[in-house]
């Protein structure tokens, strides 16, 4: 047997040829990604009905033959995957188990003959619907301060996350519209949801801020206004006019008063952080319905989203009755003095 040494120059000339020949038959695929933050309840029934919006697509292009590969891999909790290599065995398979979905990843792979290739032409759908990243997995990414990571946030907060490599560009986008539309058909999660605890939560960062420094605010008011209404009834009007008694009572005063502010400071950033982890948790509606897992995580999301509006519904009016009672014991004061 004979072995042929090729020079560099012949062997980058070969390396050209036989690139040349495969980018003849097989095109270099573009992809688009689209992200849907939408907050959605998905059942095994809207799974199966994508499928058959995907497939009832493909054959307007494929034949029944050609219409490829199609997976479904579901992650659940416990660190169980399932992975079913057709929509079918997906839907007949029993779900009846006691772990919920964290996601649900379904690929379409399948060829379509494009114009001025040889070949048929390889395109890929991907369409993946998850519950969001853990709170401790966002932080970690968070930490990392990479760009592709706080990317990944994005992405990963996302619901559902279809993404097409295609080498025909109007099928590309046609089949990221199947998707889209898809979407807009699904139940809404916030249909159960209060509407003004839901408010709140969007603007929860000045609700914080109202809890941290309102009634501190209130507070650093009436102890000003309290001491100038102490002087007057002291009936003070030159520092040389102290009495050694009157003096120990303005210095017990003003320690009395720093304290209780420190303290209503100190109070209500602890409150502000209860408020906001209260309100960022309000409405993260489980979203999948399919396994008996789902419903026990579901029904628990539930029941913490009451608990959660009682508490806040609370501290809120507990706060406004202080803040209220602040304000009419310091006009009462300041119409005094």
């Amino acid at each position: 047997m004979q072995f042929e040494i090729l020079s560099q120059e012949d062997e980058e000339r070969r390396i050209k040829e036989f690139k040349s020949i495969y980018y003849e038959l097989n095109a270099k695929p573009d992809s688009v990604t689209k992200i849907y933050n939408n907050k959605v309840v998905i059942y095994k029934d809207d799974i199966e009905r994508l499928d058959n919006l995907i497939r009832e697509k493909l054959s307007f292009h494929v034949s029944k033959e050609e219409v490829g590969i199609s997976n479904v891999t579901v992650a659940t909790s416990k660190h169980k995957v399932y992975s079913f290599n057709d929509f079918k065995m997906f839907a007949i398979h029993n779900w009846a188990v006691p772990e919920h979905i964290n996601s649900i990843t379904l690929v379409w792979d399948f060829l379509v003959h494009v114009e001025e290739y040889k070949r048929p032409q390889r395109h890929k759908l991907t369409v993946k619907i998850s519950g969001g990243l853990k709170p401790e997995e966002m932080l970690g990414l968070l930490f990392s301060g990479k760009i592709e990571d706080i990317q990944e946030i994005e992405e990963q907060q996302a619901t559902i996350i279809a993404q097409m490599d295609f080498i025909e560009n109007r099928l590309g986008q046609e089949f990221i519209n199947i998707v889209g539309e898809w979407v807009d058909t699904l139940q809404r999660a916030y249909v159960d949801k209060n509407k003004f605890i839901l408010w709140l939560k969007k603007h929860r960062k000045m609700v914080a801020y109202y809890f941290n420094y309102m009634l501190f605010l209130l507070m650093s008011i009436l102890a000003i206004i309290g001491f100038n209404y102490t002087i007057e009834i002291l009936e003070i009007e030159k520092v040389i006019q102290l009495e050694i008694g009157q003096l120990r009572f303005l210095i017990n005063y003003a320690v009395i008063a720093i304290l209780i502010c420190m303290f209503t400071i100190n109070r209500g950033e602890v409150i502000a952080n209860k408020i906001f982890r209260y309100l960022t948790e309000y409405g993260e509606s489980f979203v999948f319905r399919i396994t008996k897992g789902d419903e026990k995580a579901y029904n628990e999301i539930a029941a913490n989203d009451k608990e959660s509006t009682l508490k806040i519904m609370f501290n809120i009016i507990f706060s406004l009755i202080l803040n209220v009672a602040c304000s009419i014991i310091a006009s009462i004061l300041y119409s005094k003095i």
